[in-house]
């Protein structure tokens, strides 16, 4: 027997294709359509799939919230109350500090360094799709690049995700059609013979050791740092990445050898590694000293690993489970890299 439910998700057709969702409930007789601001597309991509469902998630939090409102007797008016008063500085910031993973909550503090440069006193129910738009033309004038605007604006959403999971806002703002596309970037990487400049180059050792055993390993700077003696059994890495949480093992070759530390039983691997900005700045001058015209950073050498070992005859697959990537489709940058290659190759021999 098909149970009668109190509160119901209904969709309405809307001009250019897609759907708008409403609920439909009754209070004290009376029929309330509260109309959700959430939008179903029409489904062309797997990304339209996953924006769909997402939507739907969302769309069922809010009914099963005013489910629960109905039974206590808490919603006696037609539309949820809005927090007009509550700062989203504030409160972002309190959930920005409860983030673990560094460069998470690096990411964050900037996108909310904007926010406030943007408008500082802006409360949590005044930013909808009007007050996004502006918020990324205003990144946009600023002169970041595409992949950043698109980052802050995503983190923007998250922090708005969670005021609405914590009760702060009725519903989600519809944001469809506002960010910018993200723009493939260029795969930087270290070329075996830049590698060995790097390598007979001096430079100190809590940047030089970890960045090279890096390059032959494919570990986050964030790994790396956290790297302990125990995660090292029988010439293999096998660890938890605290960026996706997933398992890797990882082989430890005779180059990755070269710069491990004197071994020890227990305990962080590479001692005094600093901030990842100091790193970076080290890793800059270094470079320049060895006659490298690139812009080093850390996470180069895990693009200089996948690379290297591509270029070496390593299969798509196993880059991709050494990496940690979830999907062989985000290890698909790195064979592009040598399709270009290959072309430029190819392209090199002259005309007949």
């Amino acid at each position: 027997m098909k149970i009668k439910e109190k509160v119901h998700i209904n969709q309405r057709p809307c001009k250019g294709g897609g759907f708008s969702l409403h609920l439909d409930y009754r209070i004290g007789g009376k029929r309330i359509r509260e109309f959700l601001k959430l939008y179903l597309v029409p489904v062309k991509t797997s990304a339209d799939k996953i924006k769909n469902s997402e939507t739907i998630r969302l769309a069922t939090e809010i009914k099963n919230r005013r489910i629960r409102e109905l039974d206590s007797g808490e919603l006696n008016i037609s539309k949820p109350r809005k927090s007009t008063s509550i700062f989203a500085l504030d409160y972002m910031k309190k959930r920005v500090n409860d983030i673990k993973v560094i460069n998470s909550r690096q990411n964050n503090e900037g996108m909310l360094k904007t926010l406030e440069n943007f408008k500082k006193n802006v409360t949590l129910a005044e930013i909808g799709r009007d007050f996004f738009r502006q918020y990324i033309d205003f990144l946009a004038r600023k002169g970041l690049s595409v992949n950043t605007v698109r980052l802050y604006g995503k983190l923007l959403k998250a922090r708005l995700h969670d005021a609405f999971i914590d009760g702060m806002i009725p519903q989600m703002p519809d944001f469809y059609g506002i960010m910018p596309q993200k723009q493939n970037t260029d795969i930087q990487f270290l070329t075996i013979n830049e590698l060995r400049a790097m390598d007979e180059t001096d430079a100190p050792e809590n940047i030089k050791a970890p960045f090279m055993f890096c390059c032959f390993t494919g570990l986050r700077f964030s790994d790396v740092k956290a790297l302990k003696w125990e995660d090292i059994s029988r010439d293999t890495i096998v660890l938890r990445m605290k960026k996706t949480k997933e398992i890797v093992r990882v082989p430890l070759s005779k180059n990755a050898k070269r710069f491990l530390p004197e071994t020890k039983k227990k305990g962080i691997v590479f001692h005094h590694i600093s901030t990842s900005n100091t790193m970076n700045r080290g890793l800059k001058a270094w470079a320049a000293e060895a006659g490298i015209d690139k812009n080093v950073h850390f996470h180069m050498s895990r693009d200089t690993f996948a690379t290297l070992a591509l270029e070496n005859g390593a299969d798509l697959y196993t880059i991709s489970k050494l990496l940690g990537h979830k999907s062989v489709q985000t290890t698909q940058i790195y064979a592009k890299v040598l399709d270009e290659g290959k072309k430029k190759a190819v392209d090199s021999i002259p005309f007949l």
